[in-house]
């Protein structure tokens, strides 16, 4: 602290520059400020926080202004080549940021005294501008330099997120108005929130808050990049020395650098401030929580999709040197049911000795004129797929066009699977109507058994003596739910069960 209790003020004419000596803020005018300069810079020089605070403190003050990075990203639709522009732009607008918020640090450490007594004014920056003659010279207007990072192009980010209709809640900011589908319910929520915390006037108070919120953002962002890049995420990216692309594709990344990155920032994050950290993470949680729970109708191209993908691939590639063992058996079934949902029975019998934990293949085979099978087939494949997943069976669905029957099933024992998890039972239904079927029926159907136990392949038919009771459930409605079928036709189906073994 500055002793001398003289106060004096010295005015120029034709100027707006005023000083006070000593006061709490010193900004001294053109013609004095080398005199100052250095005296003052050489005692600023070093760090000094006075009690309460310290570096992150201060950082979480100044964060906020530096939190711009985003703005190319969040215009990437208005950009007529973002995979080249984004990298650019962004490190030369870091770079460019970097070299101003220095200028203004030194201008700043090189005209206002560290203690000063007299009345408090902790607005430093507002107070340094350039409407007369300008402290330090410098030519420039410093109550520009607030925490005003640029948010062009957030508001449509935000409204791509409500139209995508994940929170039920946001679905009123989805509207846009004119036509460049302006976000204007999303701009009125800003101007809201904003007041809020204007209207609270404690910067010191509101920063820590807000920088947490950037580091979880910058954190998410940061472990995206490390994430898809360690699920091998295609992209359409250029090619380079590594194995995936993804956009923006830069040269000097490296994975690990945004895993160290997004470790940081969470880090720093408690630093900071502890509490707003936890509250921070709560809220993420229970957002992603949400959105698990509710999985919306979304394909958003995720790295956790790209993962999903790698980690079956590799599990499927390792499963090729595990040798069977007769504690590790388990029934690998192809079950020819034609549509699923038209012998929901036969799955379900299926179901009972493989009980989810094996392999099962639901088939069918076209027969007829290729062009129109192929047609048909392709026409039903995704919705006869997604019956089994509404209906909580684990099955894949399977079909082939083929000029008969027996050299679809031939094709579909062959080449149904992958690696070792291949079909080791083929599950089919009795023929009842053998005694009048045309003997072509029945030759295909007995050779499709024999065809089986020469790709050793076991067999079990299964022969539905109460196939009217079955029949009648489905008639009431219970095709897409195989739950509701009564219990009695499952005891009197499996004590009518016959089983023919290779």
């Amino acid at each position: 602290m500055r002793k001398d209790p003289e106060v004096s003020l010295i005015t120029k004419e034709h100027t707006n520059i005023f000083k006070l000596i000593p006061s709490r803020l010193q900004i001294t005018s053109a013609s004095r400020a080398i005199e100052a300069e250095t005296s003052i810079f050489a005692e600023n020089f070093g760090p000094h926080f006075t009690k309460g605070e310290g570096f992150f403190s201060v950082f979480a003050i100044f964060f906020p202004a530096a939190t711009g990075i985003l703005a190319g990203a969040n215009i990437s639709g208005d950009l007529e080549d973002p995979q080249d522009a984004i990298p650019k732009g962004t490190m030369l607008a870091i770079f460019i940021t970097t070299v101003a918020y220095i200028g203004v640090a030194i201008c700043v450490g090189a005209c206002v005294v560290r203690d000063a007594t007299g009345s408090m004014n902790d607005t430093i920056i507002s107070a340094m501008n350039c409407s007369g003659s300008a402290a330090c010279g410098l030519g420039y207007d410093f109550s520009r330099c607030r925490h005003e990072p640029c948010q062009y192009g957030l508001m449509n980010n935000f409204q791509a997120l409500c139209k995508d209709n994940i929170y039920k809640a946001l679905q009123f900011f989805a509207k846009g108005y004119g036509k460049n589908n302006e976000p204007l319910r999303g701009y009125f929520l800003t101007f809201v929130i904003a007041m809020a915390f204007i209207l609270i006037a404690e910067l010191n108070t509101i920063a820590p808050i807000i920088s947490n919120f950037f580091l979880a953002s910058y954190a998410l962002i940061n472990f995206s990049c490390f994430h898809a890049s360690y699920a091998k995420s295609p992209g359409n990216g250029q090619c380079n020395s590594l194995s995936f692309g993804w956009r923006p594709a830069y040269g000097v990344y490296n994975m690990w650098v945004s895993l160290f990155g997004a470790v940081l920032c969470c880090a720093v994050m408690f630093v900071i401030n502890w509490w707003a950290a936890v509250i921070t993470y709560v809220i993420e949680f229970f957002l992603y929580i949400y959105v698990t729970y509710k999985k919306p109708d979304v394909n958003w191209g995720s790295s956790t999709q790209a993962l999903s993908y790698v980690s079956a691939l590799d599990n499927a590639l390792g499963l090729t040197t595990v040798e069977d063992h007769v504690k590790n058996f388990r029934p690998q079934c192809i079950v020819l049911t034609g549509g699923p949902m038209t012998r929901p029975a036969l799955l379900d019998i299926t179901h009972a000795f493989t009980k989810n934990s094996g392999l099962c293949i639901c088939c069918e085979v076209f027969v007829g004129p290729r062009k129109l099978c192929v047609k048909e087939m392709n026409s039903g494949m995704a919705k006869k797929q997604a019956w089994l997943i509404k209906n909580k069976i684990k099955a894949f669905y399977a079909a082939v066009a083929a000029d008969c029957f027996r050299d679809g099933v031939r094709s579909l024992l062959q080449a149904s699977g992958l690696g070792r998890m291949k079909p080791n039972t083929l599950v089919i239904g009795y023929k009842k109507n053998w005694r009048k079927a045309p003997l072509t029926e029945i030759e295909n159907y007995v050779g499709i058994i024999h065809d089986a136990f020469d790709f050793e392949i076991g067999v079990v038919i299964l022969n539905f003596t109460v196939e009217s009771t079955v029949n009648m459930t489905l008639e009431k409605g219970y095709l897409g739910d195989i739950s509701c079928v009564p219990g009695t036709v499952y005891v009197t189906v499996l004590g009518r069960l016959r089983l023919i073994r290779a």
